[in-house]
C-alpha cells in the first residue's frame, strides 16, 4: 500500500470514530426541549456536518467496495462535500459562540435576516419582468431590507463596527460580522488552515482548471482509484474529522 492509501485509511478510521461520538451527542440533544435560537441553529448545523460526513464515507466506500477496473470514485463530490462540511462547522461555532451576550446575538441575528433578504431579492430579480407576483414580492423584500438596515444602524454595537464592516453588511455582502476571517478569529479556527482547505476544495466545487488539468498526470481513469484520489480523500476526511471534533465538543455544552 502507498502513503496516500494509508493517509486515506487513517482518515476514514478517525472519521468513523468522530461520527459515532457526534451522533451520540446529537441524539442526546434531540430528546430535550427546544432551547434558544443559538442552541437550535447549532444543533441543525451540527447535524448537517454529520450528514456531510456520512455522505462522504458512502461515496468513497461505494467505490472502494468494487474491484479494480470498476471503481468509479467521484472525488469531485468528495472535495465539494468536505468544503460544505467545513463551512457548516464554522457557522455552527459562530452561532453558538459562548462569548456573545444577548445584544451581540441579536445583532448577528439581524445580520442573518438582512443577508437572507438581500439574497432573496437578487435571486428573484430575473423573474420580475415576466411575473407581477415576483415583482410584488421583491418590492416587499426591498422594504424589509430598509427596515432591517435601520434597526441595525440603531444598535450601539453595530455602530461601533468599522465603516467597511458596516458597509459590507448593509450591502448584503457579509453574513458574518467581520466577514469569514472575523468569524474564524472569533471561534479560534486557524485562518491559514481553513483558507488552505477552502482554496483547495473550492477548485472542485467551481470546476476550476486545477480540478481537471492534471487528470493524466494523476492517473485518473475512473476505473481504478489512483494514488492521487486516495490522497485527496484522505485530505477531505481529515478536514471533516477536525470539523466534527470542534462542533461536537461545542454541542456537548447543550447536552
Amino acid at each position: 500500500m502507498t502513503e496516500s492509501f494509508d493517509h486515506y485509511a487513517s482518515g476514514l478510521r478517525d472519521l468513523e470514530i468522530q461520527l459515532q461520538e457526534a451522533v451520540a451527542v446529537s441524539e442526546k440533544i434531540k430528546g430535550q426541549p427546544a432551547g434558544t435560537w443559538s442552541e437550535i441553529w447549532g444543533s441543525i448545523l451540527h447535524t448537517r456536518v454529520i450528514l456531510n460526513a456520512s455522505s462522504l464515507t458512502q461515496i468513497i466506500e461505494a467505490a472502494t467496495a468494487q474491484t479494480a477496473g470498476s471503481q468509479l470514485l467521484d472525488h469531485f463530490s468528495v472535495a465539494s462535500i468536505a468544503r460544505t462540511a467545513m463551512e457548516a462547522g464554522v457557522m455552527a461555532l459562530y452561532v453558538t459562540d459562548p462569548t456573545a451576550d444577548a445584544e451581540d446575538f441579536e445583532m448577528r441575528r439581524k445580520v442573518f435576516l438582512l443577508h437572507d433578504t438581500c439574497h432573496r431579492t437578487r435571486m428573484f430579480k430575473p423573474g420580475q419582468q415576466q411575473n407581477a407576483a415576483v415583482k410584488e414580492m421583491r418590492d416587499m423584500y426591498r422594504k424589509k431590507i430598509s427596515e432591517l438596515s435601520a434597526e441595525l444602524e440603531a444598535m450601539p454595537n453595530f455602530s461601533a463596527l468599522p465603516d467597511e464592516a458596516r458597509s459590507r453588511i448593509l450591502g448584503g455582502r457579509d453574513f458574518y460580522v467581520g466577514g469569514v476571517r472575523g468569524a474564524l478569529k472569533l471561534i479560534g479556527w486557524d485562518r491559514d488552515e481553513y483558507e488552505f482547505y477552502e482554496s483547495y476544495f473550492s477548485s472542485y466545487v467551481h470546476s476550476m482548471p486545477v480540478s481537471f488539468l492534471r487528470v493524466e498526470e494523476h492517473k485518473i481513469d475512473f476505473g481504478t482509484i489512483s494514488d492521487f484520489q486516495y490522497a485527496l480523500c484522505g485530505t477531505a476526511l481529515y478536514a471533516v474529522v477536525g470539523t466534527l471534533e470542534r462542533t461536537t465538543a461545542r454541542m456537548r455544552n447543550f447536552g
